[in-house]
């Protein structure tokens, strides 16, 4: 009898947990933060996903934040992983292209994970991956021809522009179906049945507001291009005032 008490005790059995690390803890909280994941991270839910108590989670991470920032990383991580995987050459001199590759890469990592886009996309980690991703973007911008100054303004520019309507797509897939549809009722119904002769540009531009309002993807491209526009004719001033003050020496 003694003897099979000890060889039982002696045997693994499924209900013994794995000990949790950092990576195992930063999985099942990326799990959650996907759009399958229920869209709440906290972490008493973690504990849940992990099979653990929740304060076990605190031997890893001093807080949520402190969560929040560590997920913020993989993210910015995977989006630089996404721009050289479709410019595996690194940049070139066609800036447009890389600044829109990198754009869009950021926010399809973001929006994988809406809770952290929601969370996190206002944060600043200054870890390897942002840091290198900061120096490419200035520097692909300063061999565009503009100054380094200038370079990083419109960096700055670019990254908020991106994360901002990232956060707020991710946002709006936040709310229930319910709510999502109430919203799209207001352009499709509300906007399309106001008055012509009171509102004639609303009346004749509503069809394509609602189409706009169904599709954030193509709204962010429009964005984008839009301050592209802005940043090829900062180039083309910086270019023609390098070659003015060239002419003049």
């Amino acid at each position: 009898m003694e003897a099979r008490v000890a060889e039982q005790a002696e045997r693994p059995t499924s209900k013994r947990r794995a000990a949790l690390t950092r990576e195992s803890i930063l999985e099942a909280a990326l799990r959650l933060c996907s759009p399958e994941g229920g869209g709440q991270l906290t972490f008493s839910r973690l504990g849940k996903e992990l099979g653990a108590d929740p304060t076990a989670v605190y031997r890893h991470f001093r807080d949520k934040d402190d969560l929040v920032l560590a997920l913020t990383e993989l993210t910015v991580a995977e989006g630089v992983e996404l721009a050289r995987a479709a410019l595996p050459d690194g940049p070139s001199d066609d800036w447009r292209a890389w600044l829109t590759v990198t754009a869009e890469s950021i926010r399809a990592s973001y929006l994988a994970r809406p809770v952290v886009a929601i969370l996190a996309a206002a944060r600043t980690t200054a870890s390897p991956a942002e840091t290198r991703s900061v120096e490419l973007l200035i520097s692909v911008l300063h061999r565009a021809g503009l100054p380094v100054i200038e370079a990083a303004e419109c960096y700055r520019q670019l990254v908020d522009l991106t994360l901002a309507m990232t956060q707020y797509t991710a946002a709006f897939s936040s709310l229930d179906p319910a709510t999502q549809a109430k919203d799209e009722a207001a352009w499709a119904v509300k906007y399309g049945m106001l008055p012509e002769a009171e509102f004639p540009l609303l009346h004749r531009s509503a069809p394509r507001l609602t189409e706009l309002f169904r599709d954030d993807g193509e709204v962010f491209r429009m964005i984008l291009g839009t301050f592209l526009d802005g940043v090829a004719l900062r180039i083309d001033r910086a270019r023609d005032g390098s070659a003015g003050a060239g002419r003049s020496a």
